[in-house]
C-alpha cells in the first residue's frame, strides 16, 4: 500500500520530472491536472483496471500499468487501451455500472475501502481519463500517469 499516490496528465518529460520531485520530497515545478489517490498502489489500480475491463466488455485489454523508467519504480503510464476503458466509465450505458464497479473494487481482497470512498474516485478517474484522451488528441505526447510512493 502506498502512502501517497496520484494520477496526473502530462507528457513523458513532465511525468519523470514530477516523479523525481515527489521522490525527493519537493513540490513538482510543473502544474498538471492531478487526482490524489492516497493509500493506493499500482496493485490496487490494476485490480480496478481488471474489473473495469470486464465491466465495459473490453475483451483482450490488459490491466497492467507500464513502468515508465527502470530507475523510477514509482511512476507508471496508463496504457492507451486501459485509458479508453476508464474513459468509457464516464458515460456508461447503464449508470449503475459505475456504482457496481466501485462496490466490486472496494470488496476486492487487495482493497481496504468502501463504495462510499471508491465510487467518487472511480467517477473522478473516468473524467480524468476523458481529459487525458482529449489532451492526447491535441498533443500525442500527453498521457495519464500514476505515481505511488511507499
Amino acid at each position: 500500500m502506498a502512502l501517497y499516490s496520484e494520477f496526473f496528465i502530462a507528457d513523458h518529460h513532465q511525468a519523470v520530472a514530477r516523479a523525481k520531485a515527489r521522490e525527493a520530497g519537493k513540490s513538482p515545478a510543473v502544474d498538471v491536472p492531478v487526482l490524489p489517490t492516497p493509500g493506493l498502489g499500482d496493485l490496487e489500480i490494476e485490480v480496478l483496471g481488471e474489473l473495469a475491463v470486464r465491466k465495459v466488455h473490453a475483451t483482450g485489454v490488459g490491466a497492467e500499468l507500464s513502468l515508465v523508467d527502470i530507475e523510477l519504480d514509482t511512476l507508471y503510464a496508463v496504457p492507451d487501451a486501459l485509458l479508453e476503458v476508464f474513459a468509457e466509465l464516464d458515460a456508461p450505458e447503464d449508470p449503475a455500472d459505475v456504482a457496481e464497479l466501485a462496490a466490486e473494487w472496494a470488496a476486492a481482497d487487495e482493497m481496504e475501502s468502501t463504495p462510499e470512498v471508491t465510487g467518487p474516485l472511480v467517477r473522478a478517474l473516468a473524467a480524468m481519463a476523458v481529459s487525458a484522451m482529449a489532451a492526447a488528441e491535441d498533443n500525442a505526447k500527453m498521457g495519464l500517469f500514476f505515481f505511488a510512493a511507499p
